[in-house]
């Protein structure tokens, strides 16, 4: 606690300027910080609600095309200066680890997005309302992207989802295996 040396105004507790302030600190934010606001696209131009229950707590990607920002340097801390277009480039997966019972969890599927200004590259998980249609077509020109984008990307330890995945990434999309023909 902290006491003011006029006695006349009494103790000062560092907890009062968040009671006035309902329980919240005071933090300037600039405007792209916002995480739980609305957004507009830089590629596709549509409004992107920040809605709850999408399946991850940071809003990072728009679902109509499945383009970003560079604002992350780490999931949800809104650090990067560089602030350009994020570009999809593929699918990847991260494993979940094991169960109780010592079996492996299903992966998550990972949008992999490559920064138009620095070069950096991002993971970032799908969130429940993105297009399974665009998701597809990401995955099908991942298989035609050129090796040395696939190189590069490989370099940072990140290992693009290939053909033999499109049962995986069926399953994670739409929860059941596809009928024989």
């Amino acid at each position: 606690m902290f006491y003011d040396d006029d006695e006349s105004v009494g103790r000062k507790s560092f907890r009062s300027e968040r009671k006035r302030n309902g329980g919240k600190r005071d933090r300037k934010r600039k405007p792209w910080q916002q995480s739980e606001q609305d957004f507009r696209c830089t590629h596709c131009r549509r409004m992107v609600p920040a809605t709850g229950g999408i399946g991850t707590a940071h809003r990072n990607h728009c679902p109509y095309c499945l383009h970003s920002r560079h604002v992350d340097t780490k999931p949800g801390n809104r650090a990067s200066d560089c602030h350009a277009r994020m570009v999809p480039v593929g699918l990847t997966t991260r494993q979940n680890g094991v169960d109780k019972y010592g079996r492996l969890r299903d992966d998550d599927i990972m949008l992999v997005h490559l920064c138009s200004g620095c070069g950096a590259v991002n993971i970032n998980r799908i969130a429940g309302d993105d297009s399974c249609d665009v998701i597809l077509e990401l995955f099908h020109g991942s298989l035609k992207r050129d090796a040395a984008l696939r190189k590069a990307i490989e370099a940072d330890g990140i290992t693009l989802l290939r053909a033999e995945d499109d049962e995986k990434l069926h399953v994670a999309l739409f929860g059941k295996r596809r009928r024989s023909a």
